[in-house]
């Protein structure tokens, strides 16, 4: 099964999170993607990095020990596979875990740039994404376009730092 983003709104499809050993974590997935046909990863993150001035991205393991795993029918958490530690609640994701699942999952399990739109003295996330887990920009480092997002996950207060994007505020919306 490929990644759509569009088939979690046609169609019930279920959200696992697993813990697993903290350096395996493509690899299970790998074998879960393999051996069982599920739209699994290990999430990863971009981070932009300045080294003499100029500006790179790179991705890195974000959330380490965690696994996703997406399927269109229920699954046993139980998987045969070394390096799988537990199921991370009784079984599939509900509530704001589940947000959270679906937004990794409509980014293909890449978080990239958050994008940011400015209101007043405010940044706030303008992805509908970011938006439907609560996710609150708490921190702007404006010299390195990075901006620190509080969002929760499982049952955690957890933050992370991003690079982002500055967006034109959409001027139909501003008279309201």
């Amino acid at each position: 099964m490929a990644f759509d983003p569009a088939i979690m709104e046609m169609m019930q499809v279920y959200a696992y999170c697993f813990f697993c050993e903290t350096q395996r974590c493509k690899v299970i997935a790998e074998l879960i993607r393999m051996n069982y046909g599920y739209i699994c990863f290990a999430p990863q993150i971009i981070q932009r990095k300045w080294m003499k001035g100029i500006p790179t991205e790179e991705a890195h393991d974000w959330l380490p020990g965690y696994i996703f795993i997406y399927s269109d029918e229920k699954i046993n958490p139980r998987f045969a596979i070394d390096g799988i530690i537990r199921c991370l609640g009784n079984e599939e994701l509900h509530g704001r875990d589940r947000e959270f699942a679906e937004m990794l999952y409509q980014q293909n399990g890449i978080i990239g740039n958050a994008p940011l739109v400015q209101e007043g003295d405010l940044c706030i996330l303008s992805d509908p994404s970011w938006q439907g887990m609560h996710g609150t920009v708490i921190k702007m480092d404006r010299g390195r376009k990075r901006c620190c997002i509080e969002f929760e996950f499982d049952g955690i207060a957890r933050t992370i730092w991003v690079g982002y994007n500055l967006l034109e505020p959409d001027k139909s919306t501003e008279n309201s």
